[in-house]
């Protein structure tokens, strides 16, 4: 049986015996390269071996007002929301509340019907030729939980143009995809309703609005608004308490600017390549994080900080124990949500996904919430298999690697996060340092 243990994240003396000094030293200077060349304003990163945590910090904040990047700097987490609301979907789970198994449109009627599309395209223009067919299988929970749905984002691109129908019927439930909009959660759960699936249901890997849908599950089956799920289970128990859908007036001047390099004429997810190194221009300038949100994003609207982020990072590898000793999920949990999901324990090209924001995906697949390599050779990577993982559009990102008894968080705010290649590079970096 695996041993529990109770560990705290924050200062602690660091054992370098869990790492080598002089090479850890090496993400030292590469944060500052990136600095110095103008990749990113700032950046953050913590490591935590065994228990014991360092942690590294480069750059600016907010390069307008000069305000340095520190440990206790609020970001915006994006994608690495997803993770949290796929624990409240298991904390459910757990009370035997549903199935994995089960049909979404048990819970969310306006899923019972969906239409997928077959062959054509869809056109801003009018000259749509895209044809539909009905579903074959209902979405399941489990579905969601794996973006194998057939659901899809507004800022990606596919061969039908079911993206584009989501931009132009304003579907999406984060602050970057629909700015200024004000509907419900249960609202824009409807509207996504009514676009097609990309794909019958288990039949492709399509990132999407899959674990915002998810978040007005538990809103469905918890009877309770899904911001205060999220707020009283997961980030009070865990001490996460910079974390939050907004921040508050007495925390604002801890709030990093989010930027976009200059060069780029426009905000674009899919961009490829690397952008030149010309300067930032501000993604946003923040007021829409200075509310509660009325349409709390499950899939990208959280904000927080390195520490906070680490404490959650920390009860995955403490397999579903917080800090006090709080269990959050039982070990079984843990270790489902932690392992491949896929049909066939497939990787995700294998799901038709060979890259994902200019990253490869051979030997990676994915479990509940979280991608999980499969092989670090098909991956060819410095890395451990079974690892957990996933990042944010602000080029954030984190790891949990049980082999070495490890996580890591990276903060930063540069959209889009296809801009560098800093994940496969971070890995190596800490990876090499470990004895």
């Amino acid at each position: 049986r695996e041993r529990e243990r109770d560990r705290k994240i924050g200062p602690k003396k660091f054992s370098w015996t869990a790492m080598n000094a002089e090479r850890l030293q090496r993400l030292q200077a590469w944060m500052d390269e990136q600095v110095a060349a103008n990749r990113v304003a700032g950046m953050s990163v913590l490591v935590q071996r065994n228990g014991d945590t360092k942690t590294f910090v480069a750059g600016l904040r907010n390069r307008e007002s000069q305000q340095p990047m520190q440990l206790d700097t609020i970001c915006r987490l994006y994608s690495m929301t997803k993770a949290i609301t796929s624990v409240a979907v298991l904390m459910l789970y757990e009370e035997a509340r549903f199935d994995l198994r089960d049909p979404v449109h048990k819970f969310i009627p306006c899923f019972e019907k969906l239409q997928v599309a077959k062959s054509g395209v869809y056109t801003s223009a009018g000259e749509s030729t895209l044809e539909l067919e009905p579903l074959q299988t209902p979405v399941t929970i489990h579905h969601l939980l794996t973006h194998t749905a057939g659901l899809t984002y507004g800022f990606l691109a596919d061969r039908y143009g079911i993206s584009q129908m989501y931009r132009d019927n304003k579907v999406g439930f984060t602050r970057l995809e629909c700015p200024g909009q004000n509907p419900t959660l249960a609202e824009m759960v409807e509207r996504t309703a009514t676009m097609p699936l990309l794909a019958q249901p288990g039949a492709e890997w399509h990132y999407s609005v899959a674990t915002d849908v998810l978040g007005y599950l538990v809103e469905v089956v918890s009877g309770q608004n899904f911001k205060d799920f999220v707020r009283s289970r997961i980030l009070q128990p865990l001490g996460m308490t910079d974390t939050d859908f907004f921040v508050p007036p007495e925390k604002r001047d801890r709030f990093a600017a989010c930027y976009v390099h200059s060069a780029a004429k426009s905000f674009d997810m899919t961009s490829r390549g690397h952008a030149a190194q010309v300067g930032f221009s501000l993604a946003d300038d923040g007021s829409d994080f200075f509310e509660d949100p009325l349409l709390p994003s499950g899939g990208g609207g959280l904000v927080g900080t390195l520490q906070d982020y680490a404490r959650f990072c920390d009860m995955i590898l403490n397999q579903g124990c917080a800090p006090d000793s709080t269990r959050l999920l039982s070990r079984k949990t843990v270790q489902l949500m932690c392992s491949n999901q896929l049909p066939g324990d497939a990787d995700l090209p294998q799901m038709q996904c060979t890259s994902f924001i200019n990253l490869p995906m051979q030997g990676v697949g994915f479990g509940l919430g979280v991608s999980v390599v499969l092989s670090p050779a098909a991956q060819q990577l410095l890395c451990s298999k079974n690892e957990v993982a996933w990042g944010g559009a602000a080029s954030t990102c984190y790891w949990i690697d049980r082999e070495e008894n490890a996580l890591v968080v990276m903060l930063t705010q540069l959209i889009p996060s296809s801009t560098y290649n800093f994940r496969r590079q971070l890995r190596v970096l800490v990876n090499q340092s470990f004895e």
